[in-house]
């Protein structure tokens, strides 16, 4: 009998740790002011090597070379709307491997993975409106139309920006969508990314969203191609 109570309690207590992992991340919203880029790059990574240990493949290690490569690339491409993610990853490409051996990454294969993502929980069946005026909202973003000087009730309803956890989820949905299987590839040991705010969408009537580049690692083999 107490063995058994026991092993219940192992068991719950193992389960209630799992689903509190994310808590943080699911607490804390996506801000402009004060965006933990660290913060966000960590929940990215996690949830893949999820995905990669329920597919049965090593984990990824993380890398601060690779990471290091990729601040800098979201520096160069600060301006730079990843729309055209092939084109982008094409750009990173042509002098990766020279970048990632100056940064003192020891592996012989290097891929770049570029993506873009909404940052707000927006409802695409409505329509919304920016007011640059209203000084307590961050993104300044409502639904409906913007409501007219005598009207009696200005009030609108804000649009809200994701939690970390669920922007993490959205974009790693939409890496999947576009077939990027190489994040769950065998070939691949190591990962960095850096994830920032594409400026170019903020303070606009524009849904804000925010850019990604991961960049996977590993030695190339014979047997590989």
């Amino acid at each position: 009998m107490i063995k058994t109570l026991i092993i219940c309690f192992v068991l719950t207590t193992g389960l209630l740790k799992q689903s509190s992992d994310y808590t943080k991340a699911k607490n804390e919203k996506l801000s402009i002011l004060s965006l933990d880029s660290e913060f966000l790059n960590q929940t990215v990574f996690r949830l893949i090597n999820e995905k990669r240990r329920k597919k049965g493949v090593d984990t990824l290690e993380y890398s601060a070379e690779l990471n290091n490569v990729c601040r800098k690339y979201q520096d160069e491409l600060e301006f730079r709307r990843f729309k055209n993610t092939p084109s982008i990853e094409r750009k990173i490409n042509k002098q990766l491997s020279s970048r990632t051996k100056k940064s003192g990454f020891k592996g012989s294969l290097v891929l770049p993975i570029a993506a873009q993502e909404k940052a707000l929980d927006y409802d695409k069946k409505q329509d919304f409106f920016i007011m640059k005026t209203e000084t307590k909202s961050e993104f300044k973003l409502f639904y409906g139309k913007r409501p007219s000087k005598n009207a009696k009730n200005k009030t609108r309803k804000e649009v809200q920006p994701l939690n970390y956890f669920h922007f993490a989820k959205n974009i790693l949905r939409k890496l999947e969508s576009e077939n990027k299987k190489q994040l769950y590839a065998k070939s691949y040991n190591w990962g960095g990314l850096h994830l920032q705010w594409y400026y170019k969408s903020l303070n606009k009537r524009k849904i804000p969203e925010i850019k990604m580049i991961f960049l996977l690692g590993g030695h190339q083999t014979a047997g590989m191609w």
